[in-house]
């Protein structure tokens, strides 16, 4: 009863611990696989997010740059404006000495025809001296339209000049906006790797309780054979595979004593010539 109740318990007590052992192995490989799971989950919350913020970052590149070349444009729009309010300026007062010298040629012509009469109307008598007269009023008249003419012209000069300036003052001021234009979205953002998936860990198989048994059959055999029982180290000994009587403790048939070490030693004399 002693071997059976140290076996059994033996028994119970391996298949305890195995399988205490067996889910705690389960429990780990659970816990290892929820934790790859959530690190795996927080990746692609992290990327995610990453991609979120490169994409409102360009966003907000993109808007930046549109408000520049608009206001590019604008200050181009400001420019050709102003030199066209200069150009005009310019060319009314070229407008004003053009009309002032048209009005000086018709009074010279005026004068010129007022001293060709007078001449005719002295009652010089033809000749010489009255041809001398008359041209001495054309040399007047041509001095005086001469004056006019290179006054037009000397206008006409500083009216292209001026506009040429103010041409010029636009071409700084263009390129002068031009330089301000700010252009910080040069390439698209690209998305993130896509983040690894984890390989999910088997749990362990379950063992089989056949370690557990066969140790409670030796512990069983052990304490059965320790408090005095036959067969297994006990008295009164157990069959043979003969059908002799076979005695632990004692002597077989043959007289070869087991609790004799030497008994099993090479070299021993004994009855089967070991």
């Amino acid at each position: 009863m002693i071997g059976l109740a140290v076996g059994a318990a033996t028994t119970v007590s391996g298949i305890s611990e195995q399988n205490r052992a067996h889910s705690n192995a389960v429990a780990q490989v659970n816990r290892q696989n929820a934790i790859a799971k959530q690190n795996y989950q927080n990746e692609i919350s992290i990327s995610a997010w990453r991609d979120q913020r490169k994409l409102d970052v360009f966003e907000a590149q993109l808007a930046s740059d549109a408000a520049s070349k608009a206001a590019y444009y604008k200050q181009l729009a400001i420019n050709q404006t102003e030199a066209d309010n200069a150009k005009n300026a310019e060319r009314k007062i070229l407008d004003e000495k053009i009309t002032k010298a048209l009005f000086d040629s018709q009074a010279n012509l005026a004068r010129s025809i007022e001293a060709q009469g007078t001449v005719l109307a002295s009652g010089m008598n033809p000749g010489q001296s009255m041809l001398l007269e008359l041209n001495q009023a054309e040399r007047e008249l041509g001095f005086e339209q001469a004056q006019i003419d290179a006054s037009l012209l000397d206008a006409t000069k500083a009216f292209g000049v001026a506009a040429y300036g103010i041409d010029l003052d636009q071409y700084s001021a263009d390129n002068t906006a031009f330089s301000n234009i700010q252009t910080q979205a040069f390439v698209a953002p690209t998305a993130s790797f896509q983040t690894i998936r984890p390989t999910k860990l088997n749990p362990p198989k379950k063992p089989s309780i056949l370690g557990p048994i066969l140790s409670g059959v030796t512990a069983g055999l052990g304490a059965y054979s320790f408090s005095g029982g036959t067969g297994f180290g006990g008295k009164g000994g157990t069959k043979s595979p003969a059908g002799k009587s076979l005695k632990i403790g004692g002597t077989d048939s043959m007289g070869l004593d087991f609790d004799d070490p030497a008994a099993f030693s090479y070299g021993t004399t004994g009855s089967r010539g070991w």
